[in-house]
């Protein structure tokens, strides 16, 4: 089982991210159509030095105002997102700064392969120079993290906790790569405890916590309660929601796990496109860009197994949801195939169901396969 990688935020980013999610379903129509003829652009006050600078200061919330702005003039460009991330983990919303991340994989990454390269380079570069720049290590043990690269990401988190012991942050992730490393677990579970008592009430904390419980030292219970926590105090995710349809898997209740990724899903549709019906036997190749959710419909008669299975060569992590006649969310999938959707369903009623399938998170671009046997 991989780890994934909004929206409830805190109010002061609210309007930012819905203007955010607008300029990514521009960019992925641009990805789309290419070049269109437009009327001279306005002139941006804004840039990512002036943004840098904001973050230099510890004026965080100008940082992500100033970064706000870069993203928008230039949204396939990868240094507005970096430095947003940036800001956001020095405050310590750590699933809005995952969030960045994403956008970069849906936005960026079609445009400029190299784009997380280009990320740790510039951070070796500022570390290299200043080697105890707490911002800079934040930064780059987080790219590092959400690249996988929990060795990577563990060094430069054990320098930073040798600047500042106390630091949340740093303390929480290195909790986390500890345990999705798979290794010096009691350590891990030690550091994600002294990262939930530096913030206990902070619902990003506990996503990550939750996280590293589902993908890394696997406990549905401590996920599932960790996870609550995260939605109850505002984190309505679709990272939060495939944890909770995780645990709820683990628990044998399908349904309960199929209404939360059918939230997932939810939440990462801008486009909802209906695809041809698809027979037993048959398979539809879907042109997938992010924000776009395909709608199959699937015919069956009472007692008939509908068996679906997806795969891709494009990227490697889908995401599916069957709905009854009725539209009740009847059984979903995530990682069942690898990181692939896959399920069998037996049909309990006759009529036509509808299965919704996406990229997870929405942020990928190329062709998904769906094959029903």
């Amino acid at each position: 089982m991989t780890r994934k990688r909004s929206d409830r935020t805190p109010s002061g980013t609210r309007a930012a991210r819905r203007a955010c999610a607008q300029v990514a379903a521009l960019a992925a129509a641009l990805l789309l159509s290419g070049p269109v003829a437009q009327a001279p652009a306005a002139p941006v006050n804004c840039s990512s030095g002036q943004g840098q600078a904001f973050i230099d200061q510890g004026r965080y919330e100008q940082a992500v105002r100033e970064f706000t702005c870069v993203i928008d003039a230039a949204p396939t460009e990868v240094e507005g997102y970096r430095g947003r991330s940036e800001a956001e983990l020095l405050l310590g919303r750590y699933s809005d700064a995952f969030e960045e991340y994403a956008h970069i994989t849906a936005l960026v990454v079609p445009v400029h392969p190299d784009a997380v390269a280009t990320i740790l380079a510039g951070y070796d570069d500022r570390l290299a120079a200043a080697p105890n720049d707490i911002r800079a290590l934040t930064g780059a043990s987080f790219a590092h993290w959400t690249s996988f690269d929990y060795a990577q990401a563990i060094h430069r988190l054990n320098h930073l906790l040798e600047v500042s012991p106390d630091d949340p942050y740093g303390n929480l992730f290195r909790g986390s790569s500890r345990l999705l490393r798979g290794a010096t677990k009691e350590r891990g579970i030690a550091d994600l405890e002294r990262g939930i008592a530096l913030a206990p009430q902070s619902p990003h904390v506990r996503f990550i916590v939750a996280d590293a419980y589902t993908y890394g030292v696997p406990d549905p219970e401590r996920a599932f309660a960790e996870a609550s926590l995260a939605l109850d105090w505002g984190l309505d995710t679709p990272r939060v929601h495939a944890i909770l349809a995780t645990a709820y898997d683990a628990f044998g209740d399908q349904a309960a796990a199929a209404s939360e990724i059918q939230r997932s899903i939810e939440l990462v549709t801008t486009e909802l496109v209906t695809a041809s019906p698809l027979a037993p036997g048959a398979a539809s190749t879907l042109d997938l860009v992010p924000g776009r959710t395909y709608e199959i419909p699937l015919a069956a008669v009472a007692g008939e197994t509908i068996s679906i299975a997806t795969s891709s060569k494009d990227f490697y992590d889908s995401i599916a949801v069957l709905l009854a006649p009725d539209g009740t969310p009847v059984v979903g999938s995530d990682d069942e195939n690898a990181y692939f959707a896959a399920f069998e369903y037996t049909a309990a009623q006759a009529g036509t169901y509808r299965l919704q399938v996406t990229s997870f998170e929405g942020v990928n671009t190329g062709e998904l396969v769906v094959t029903r046997d």
